[in-house]
């Protein structure tokens, strides 16, 4: 009788730990599909984490924690990546079997993760789907909304705790079929596989019987309790209903084609095309991923053109196209604003010289006011004329000059913002364009040199003093590029203002120049160029014309490089 009482026990506890199995069988399965499908889901459509993520997370992170190595590995990192293979391994693992109760555990905080932002959503408001729970699937099978994903979490939940209780082997133990793997207790052959079969056959028939006798008991307590039933019956109607209903009147997803940005510095427009008519949202993100904003276009139409404004220059955005119920419609897409380019000034030119007037044109690289101050060599005084309108073409007119003098001048233009560009210095003279006067000197080798012996070269001469540190370092310069010019196209005449000869030649020697210096031991062609602030340099075509007064060289090359540009100019 013991014996009886004993087996009869076992089979209880057997029964038992049969059903424990398969409750915990079947809830770890659908944990783990759904955990696979929402991976699979994120991995391959590898989209830019969502505004709510991003939201919650900016929301109750501490700010002694926001970094941007922190916002780096949160958005770059752990969101986009980690999670999804997360979800893709620990489905996988419970879908097979291994270890279901440690998978289990492993899953719970990743779902509380999930239900967070949910609540989040649900709270703040502004989020018609959850944060795209499924990834690439839900483009194909539609979006939950933050609270149908919230309850979501909440029995994934609950069956990961199921698993925890129900699993009947120890903690870091498999499924039966993992356990048995490799250790030789069955061949796979043909009668193995066929039993197999019919060992499942039979289980599936005793679910179903033991189906039939709970649905049984449960249409014997409806006869007893038939109001209680009858209520049941109609909200399990009703939501099946409203399942169906709203399944069929979600609106198709429209077809986006044709995405094309156009960028600025602190603005984008970024169009795209619809199969059918369609009003459409674009969300924007920052290059942390960190929501910025979202502009809609109210209008039903076709081509959309939607201008987003107030952007930072040479940042890149995140995009993605919505629809009304804010379904993704595209992928993640991004751009980045222009550069914003340095406010410069180029090609000053001076035209129409004559004894009294000059103009002087440039080009500013943003719409700027334009000024000239321009002065005559060795003054104090500078003169200034203006231009207050915003413009890139600039031109301005300088009257009043002096006859045959050599002004200095300078150009300047500011922009709106109130950024300013100055221009070197340059000069101009109403001897430019005139015949060079010829002269007669005396060098300092014996020879008589004369300016129409150059006749057919270009010719720089060079006024200069030896007592003038300027003219020293200069002439060390022309120096340098004396022995580098071909002579049979150019040469360079070196003119000492004044001065007595011993102590300058004894300069000449000391510094070993080879450049000719020509003698003018009176200032009768220094006046006579109207020369009378030192270092000045002149430029003489082959034709005896000048044609550049004083321009700005610091080497030899640049030097170098005048020459060459006045040879091609001629």
């Amino acid at each position: 009788m013991a014996k009886k009482r004993k087996a009869t026990q076992g089979k209880i506890i057997k029964s038992k730990e049969k059903n424990r199995n398969i409750v915990s069988l079947v809830t770890g399965v659908l944990i783990g599909l759904t955990l696979l499908v929402s991976g699979t889901g994120k991995i391959i459509s590898a989209e830019g984490v969502p505004a709510q993520v991003v939201d919650f997370i900016s929301n109750i992170v501490p700010d002694i924690f926001i970094t941007p190595a922190t916002l780096s590995f949160l958005y770059d990192i752990l969101i986009p990546h980690i999670f999804p293979w997360a979800e893709f391994i620990l489905g996988t693992c419970l879908l097979i079997g291994f270890l279901p109760r440690l998978m289990a555990v492993l899953t719970i905080p990743l779902l509380l993760s999930f239900l967070g932002t949910n609540l989040w959503a649900i709270i703040h408001g502004g989020y018609a789907t959850c944060a795209s729970c499924f990834g690439i699937w839900e483009q194909y099978f539609g979006s939950l909304s933050p609270a149908q994903s919230l309850i979501y979490d909440l029995v994934l939940i609950a069956f990961a705790i199921v698993v925890i209780i129900f699993h009947p082997g120890g903690f870091l133990s498999s499924r039966n079929w993992l356990e048995n793997l490799g250790k030789g207790k069955k061949k796979l052959d043909a009668a193995t596989i066929k039993l197999t079969i019919s060992e499942f056959g039979s289980r599936l028939r005793d679910f179903g019987s033991k189906a039939l006798i709970y649905l049984k008991a449960i249409g014997g307590k409806a006869r007893q309790h038939p109001y209680i039933a009858l209520v049941a019956g109609i909200c399990v109607l009703g939501l099946v209903a409203y399942g169906i209903v709203a399944a069929s009147s979600r609106p198709a997803a429209h077809i986006v084609s044709d995405i094309h940005v156009t960028v600025s510095e602190t603005s984008a427009v970024i169009s795209w095309t619809t199969d059918k008519p369609a009003i459409n949202s674009i969300e924007i993100y920052k290059e942390d991923r960190s929501f910025i904003t979202t502009v809609t276009d109210e209008n039903p139409v076709n081509v959309h053109l939607i201008p987003a404004e107030g952007l930072l220059p040479d940042s890149t955005y995140f995009f993605k196209i919505l629809s009304t119920d804010k379904q993704a419609l595209s992928k993640v897409s991004s751009f980045k604003t222009l550069a914003i380019k340095p406010f410069t000034i180029s090609d000053i030119r001076a035209s129409y010289i004559n004894e009294s007037s000059a103009t002087i044109t440039w080009v500013s690289s943003r719409p700027a006011t334009g000024e000239v101050q321009y002065w005559v060599q060795a003054s104090q005084g500078k003169q200034t004329a203006l231009s207050g309108e915003l413009a890139t073409q600039h031109s301005i007119n300088l009257t009043s000059l002096e006859a045959n003098a050599i002004y200095h001048y300078q150009v300047r233009s500011v922009d709106a913002s109130g950024t300013q560009a100055i221009s070197p210095q340059f000069t101009i003279s109403a001897q430019i364009g005139k015949p060079a006067p010829d002269f007669i000197l005396n060098s300092l080798d014996g020879k008589t040199i004369s300016l129409s012996d150059y006749q057919g070269k270009l010719v720089m001469l060079d006024f200069w003093m030896w007592t003038c540190t300027a003219c020293r370092e200069k002439l060390s310069i022309i120096q340098e590029a004396h022995a580098r010019i071909p002579p049979e196209k150019m040469a360079i005449l070196t003119i000492h203002f004044m001065g007595r000869e011993p102590v300058i030649r004894s300069y000449v020697e000391g510094e070993k120049l080879i450049a000719p210096v020509l003698l003018d031991p009176d200032g009768t062609v220094t006046d006579l160029y109207h020369v009378n602030v030192f270092p000045t340099v002149l430029f003489i075509d082959g034709d005896g014309i000048i044609r550049l007064i004083d321009p700005r060289f610091s080497n030899a090359e640049e030097l170098e490089n005048i020459f060459n540009n006045l040879l091609e100019d001629k």
